[in-house]
């Protein structure tokens, strides 16, 4: 049987940011009307309407017919709405409310998600998920990408927000500290997502850690499993991993005998490697608040108390060298004091800042202006997540 010759779509570029409203602020349900009841509308015309839409109304309209089926599920289709869905991201709000149940029962947790639009009146996903858990046990690692991962003692979680599936990956390593260190990022590459998890298996506390390491690759459609490398991690860690350029950062939380030498271990993806990053000369206190943040496509070391009202962003210019720049430093005394230390810079954007101010606002840094503005009336009741999310088609396979 030959295969069909797959649908004909016209080559558009992305839609910038600042493209006029979509045809997602009528009702959905006039836009499917609109469009089955005028057959004459020309094809491409049909095309650049549909990709507009968010990912859940495509997957209802595949049953409109077989034409419209065959197109929504055409590779280059497919293609097109993820690079116009990554120009326009969404705000993703997180948020964990524990479940009543009785003492001797399983307990579980409600975890609610809710993405808008940066213009902060049209909620394109509202919708809950089930983890069976308490919900103190339940962290979300940082991203930014279309999937989202939740971590809590019973294993690991991946969702996809646009398609509303979340499936709990296959179990991974035991760690007798029971503490949850790991990190996942997108390789656009290879169009996967990466999880790294590093576990203690010692069982003595009177001997060195013996952290493992294992990999699982999540790519489209796939089935997956953990790998678990031959190298250790060298240093207990603290903080979520950053990807960065195929290589995982996390800041060494050990005591720090020689400062200047160590303060950032690294893992690389290709060759399953450790290593370890100094930190800016001269500058970096041990017991500062610093964190390791990916902006850019950039590592960055965030110091949010060094100087008063002032948080310095360095950026590693030279890997190999691991010379440091002083690339920003943003004025904070728009904060308050007790919130000095929960500004999260989350990702640059046409040329400003997004930072996560937790349980308030998404505010924006413009770097040449040197000016921040406030966006609270993004975020309505309290949240236990902010996030950047993009939507996508990405299939969570049969795990």
């Amino acid at each position: 049987m030959k295969k069909k010759a797959p649908i004909w779509i016209p080559s558009r570029p992305p839609l910038p940011s600042s493209s006029p409203p979509s045809p997602l602020s009528s009702p959905q349900n006039d836009i499917i009307s609109e469009l089955t009841m005028n057959p004459t509308l020309p094809t491409d015309l049909i095309i650049d309407i549909l990709l507009r839409l968010p990912v859940k109304s495509l997957g209802k309209f595949k049953c409109v017919s077989k034409q419209w089926l065959q197109l929504i599920t055409d590779p280059h289709f497919i293609s097109m709405h993820r690079e116009l869905c990554l120009h326009n991201p969404n705000i993703l709000l997180v948020k964990k409310i524990p479940l009543l149940q009785e003492s001797h029962m399983k307990k579980s947790t409600r975890v609610d998600l809710c993405a808008l639009n940066f213009d902060g009146f049209r909620k394109n996903i509202e919708f809950s998920l089930y983890v069976d858990d308490d919900e103190k046990n339940i962290e979300m690692l940082p991203s930014k990408w279309d999937l989202i991962c939740f971590v809590s003692e019973s294993g690991f979680y991946a969702c996809n927000p646009s398609t509303q599936v979340m499936v709990k990956l296959p179990e991974a390593s035991c760690c007798t500290s029971g503490e949850a260190n790991a990190g996942m990022g997108y390789v656009k590459e290879r169009d996967e997502y990466v999880l790294v998890h590093l576990f203690d298996r010692s069982l003595d506390i009177h001997v060195d850690y013996d952290i493992g390491c294992e990999v699982l690759r999540l790519r489209d459609g796939e089935d997956c499993a953990w790998k678990v490398v031959d190298a250790n991690c060298p240093f207990v860690v603290r903080g979520w991993g950053v990807l960065v350029e195929n290589v995982f950062y996390w800041m060494i939380w050990d005591e720090y005998d020689q400062p200047e030498n160590e303060a950032i271990v690294s893992f690389d993806l290709e060759k399953e490697e450790f290593g370890t990053v100094s930190p800016p000369e001269g500058c970096f206190d041990p017991l500062g608040v610093w964190s390791l943040v990916e902006l850019g496509g950039r590592l960055c070391l965030v110091d949010s108390v060094a100087r008063p009202h002032t948080m310095d962003i360095w950026v590693l210019k030279d890997f190999e060298s691991h010379k440091w720049v002083r690339e920003y430093s943003i004025n904070t005394n728009v904060y308050s004091n007790d919130m000095l230390n929960f500004i999260v810079p989350i990702d640059f954007r046409d040329g400003k800042i997004v930072m996560d101010a937790k349980q308030e606002s998404l505010d924006y840094y413009d770097v040449k202006k040197k000016h921040i503005k406030r966006m609270d009336h993004l975020i309505a009741g309290e949240w236990d997540w902010l996030r950047l999310y993009t939507q996508s088609f990405f299939s969570l396979g049969s795990k």
